[in-house]
C-alpha cells in the first residue's frame, strides 16, 4: 500500500506547470475540515495496523492533513512548493515547454512490460527504471505508468463484476479490503466502487458521490432487500470508514487522482496558450470553435498557418501525457484525421513524450514540447 505522503508526491507530478494549482484541486475535491480529517483518521485508525515497514499510516495522514489544511488557510506552504513558487511559474513553464522526451518504441515496451507486471498494490521503482533509461524523463515513466494502470483496470473490471458476489462475501465476513484488492489484483478504489453497487444497491452513476462523501450518503442502516441488509448498521458504519480509507490510499484509481488527470490537462492548455500568445501567434480555442457549430475541434486552431521544421500546422493538440502507441493508433489516429479532413495538416504535442516510430503521418506532426522560436516560420503579411 502506498502512504498518502508518497500518493501526494506522486499526484503533483500530474500538474509540473503549476504545483500550487494542483495542490488546490486536491483540497477541492477532499474539501478538508475538523469533522472530515477526523473521520479520515478514525477510519484509518480502525482497520490499518501499523505499516511492516515502520510507516505508520496514522501518522502520516494527520502530518499530511495539517499541512494541508495550514495551505488551505493560507498560512504556510510546504517547502517545495514554496521554493517552485518563490522562483516563478515562468521560469518553470519556460524549462516544461523547451524540454525534450523523446523514446525508442523497444525502451517503451520494456518499461511497459515492468509496469505490467506491477501489482496494484505497490509502486514500481521508478529510479531503478531511470537508471536503466536515463533518456527517459520522470513526467514519461509516471504518465506510462498511469496509462498502463488504467488499461488494465479495463481490462480486468469485467471479471471483477462478474466475481463482485465471491468478493462482497469476503468483505462482509470481516477481511480487509486492501487485503481482497491486493488477493485480487484489482485497485481497492474500483473494487469499492463495486462493493458499494452491490451491497447497497447504489447506482452506478451514484457511486461517485458516495465516494466523495461516505458519511452523508451511506445511510446509518442498510435497506432492505439489499444483501446488506442482514449485517445491519455494524457495516455501514465499516463501509463509511472504508471509502475513506480506499480514497486516502489508493494511487490508481482515486477520484482525487481523476481530479489532478483533469485540471493537468487543462494547466498544460494553459500554457500552450500563453506560449502561442509570446510567439505573437494568431489562434482560436477549442471553445471559440465549438461557438461556431464545430463538434469535434482539436485545442487551438491557427488563424494564420505556420510551419514547424518544414511542416505547415494549422491546428495544434495538447496532450497531457506520453504517447501511448496503443492508444494513439486505436483512438488519436481517427480523432487527428477527422482535424486533418477539417482544417488541414496540424501538430499535436505529447507533453510527457512521444515515441520516435509513431511520428510517420506526413499531416500529423508529434512533438514533445513547444517548438523553439528557430523552428517557427510565421507567414508575412503584406
Amino acid at each position: 500500500m502506498i502512504t498518502y505522503a508518497r500518493a501526494k508526491r506522486q499526484s503533483l507530478r500530474f500538474n509540473r506547470v503549476n504545483p500550487r494549482n494542483s495542490w488546490n484541486s486536491i483540497q477541492e475535491y477532499l474539501r478538508v475540515d475538523a469533522t472530515r480529517t477526523a473521520h479520515l483518521v478514525r477510519a484509518v485508525r480502525a482497520r490499518n495496523e501499523h505499516r511492516s515497514d515502520g510507516c505508520d499510516d496514522v501518522a502520516v495522514l494527520i502530518r499530511d492533513r495539517d499541512r494541508h489544511g495550514a495551505m488551505r488557510r493560507g498560512e504556510s506552504l510546504s517547502v517545495e512548493l514554496r521554493s517552485l513558487v518563490s522562483h516563478g511559474l515562468v521560469a518553470r513553464r519556460r524549462q516544461i515547454a523547451t524540454r525534450r522526451a523523446t523514446m525508442k518504441l523497444a525502451t517503451y515496451e520494456r518499461i511497459r512490460a515492468v509496469f505490467a507486471s506491477t501489482p496494484c498494490d505497490a509502486y514500481p521503482d521508478l529510479d531503478a527504471i531511470r537508471a536503466e533509461c536515463p533518456e527517459c524523463t520522470l513526467d514519461a515513466l509516471v504518465s506510462i505508468y498511469s496509462q498502463e494502470s488504467s488499461r488494465k483496470i479495463r481490462a480486468t473490471h469485467g471479471k471483477h463484476v462478474r466475481a463482485i458476489e465471491a468478493h462482497a462475501k469476503r468483505y462482509v465476513l470481516g477481511e480487509d479490503v486492501f487485503s481482497i484488492a491486493a488477493n485480487v489484483d484489482f485497485p481497492a478504489c474500483q473494487l469499492m466502487r463495486l462493493l458499494l453497487e452491490y451491497l447497497l444497491g447504489v447506482g452506478h452513476k451514484s457511486v461517485g458521490g458516495v465516494l466523495r462523501d461516505p458519511f452523508g450518503r451511506i445511510p446509518e442502516v442498510p435497506e432492505r432487500g439489499t444483501p446488506a441488509a442482514e449485517y445491519g448498521a455494524k457495516l455501514c458504519a465499516r463501509l463509511r470508514a472504508d471509502v475513506e480509507r480506499v480514497v486516502a490510499w489508493d494511487h490508481q484509481a482515486s477520484p482525487a487522482v481523476d481530479v489532478l488527470r483533469h485540471n493537468a490537462g487543462k494547466e498544460y492548455e494553459d500554457l500552450l496558450e500563453e506560449l502561442l500568445t509570446n510567439e505573437r501567434i494568431p489562434f482560436v480555442t477549442e471553445q471559440d470553435l465549438r461557438a461556431d457549430g464545430h463538434a469535434r475541434t482539436p485545442d487551438i486552431k491557427l488563424e494564420v498557418p505556420i510551419a514547424v521544421k518544414g511542416r505547415i500546422v494549422n491546428w495544434i493538440d495538447s496532450k497531457a501525457s506520453f504517447s501511448d502507441p496503443v492508444v494513439h493508433v486505436e483512438k488519436g489516429t481517427e480523432q487527428f484525421q477527422g482535424y486533418v479532413n477539417r482544417f488541414g495538416p496540424g501538430m499535436v504535442i505529447y507533453w510527457h513524450g512521444i515515441i520516435d516510430e509513431l511520428n510517420t503521418d506526413p499531416n500529423v506532426l508529434l512533438v514533445d514540447a513547444f517548438p523553439d522560436t528557430k523552428d517557427i516560420v510565421k507567414l508575412k503579411m503584406i
